[in-house]
């Protein structure tokens, strides 16, 4: 079964600022995918696919993604914007999966919101996310430019066209500027001295291969979150959800299961 299209939630006032559409799909437990930087909801389509269930997995669009006014200017901002969506999407005890500075703002949430969550899985991220300076750079000259010829090389092990024509579907392109806010928003992000707080059940997971996010960021987040689960994932890069899709919504299915034993 295929994910259904986007869903447009329209608001206004406060919750303006809050996710405005998402993809959704079954699955063993609720679910919430928060996409990285400069990304959007299509980044878990490939992935959703092979998840199954009775409940539900919705894929978010961060406010600003993949077009819009840039309404959140760090990771806190958009934790709180997704807050508001789970409140507002009637979710008790989602797991919360976030990829990259989606990843950022899922262990924002769990230190900020920890009684709403039933779960975390940390894809391609980091406790701290550093960002090259070359990809400031571009970002701030020819953003393009820093999208074809850093960001995406720099994101997969191994790119095809049909791979890439998915890749760029799954970015922001539309809003250009939301590339460089939160590429800063990264560059301002570290909760490493946090990190022993987090108490939800969490499974970190990584391409052996990654560039972005390389795999000891994921190897440190482990260590220091008590109790959470190591997955790599074989000849993958940064892009885990759109590289290797199967091997990445298996481990997600068994996590999901074993949440609700």
């Amino acid at each position: 079964m295929s994910p259904n299209p986007r869903i447009t939630v329209k608001s206004s006032g406060a919750a303006a600022r809050s996710v405005l559409s998402f993809l959704s799909h079954g699955a063993p437990h609720d679910v919430v995918f928060v996409h990285g930087a400069g990304g959007n909801s299509l980044l878990w389509k490939r992935s959703l696919q092979y998840l199954s269930g009775g409940s539900r997995a919705l894929a978010v669009d961060l406010p600003g993604h993949p077009g819009g006014e840039i309404t959140c200017k760090s990771v806190g901002d958009y934790a709180e914007a997704l807050h508001e969506f789970l409140r507002a999407a009637g979710l008790r005890a989602p797991v919360v999966c976030g990829h990259s500075m989606g990843g950022a703002v899922t262990l924002t949430l769990a230190l900020t919101h920890p009684e709403d969550l039933g779960g975390l899985i940390l894809a391609s991220t980091g406790a701290k996310l550093g960002v090259a300076p070359a990809i400031i750079e571009g970002l701030k000259g020819q953003p393009m430019h820093a999208i074809e010829a850093i960001i995406t090389p720099w994101s997969f092990n191994s790119i095809d066209l049909g791979l890439g024509r998915e890749a760029r579907a799954a970015l922001s392109v539309s809003n250009l500027p939301v590339f460089l806010n939160d590429y800063l928003a990264c560059q301002g992000f570290d909760v490493r001295d946090s990190l022993p707080e987090i108490r939800s059940r969490t499974l970190v997971v990584c391409g052996d291969k990654d560039r972005m996010t390389p795999p000891k960021w994921s190897h440190y987040l482990s260590a220091n979150i008590p109790g959470s689960e190591l997955y790599f994932v074989k000849d993958s890069g940064h892009m885990l959800p759109l590289e290797k899709p199967e091997a990445f919504a298996g481990v997600v299915q068994r996590f999901l299961s074993d949440v609700n034993r």
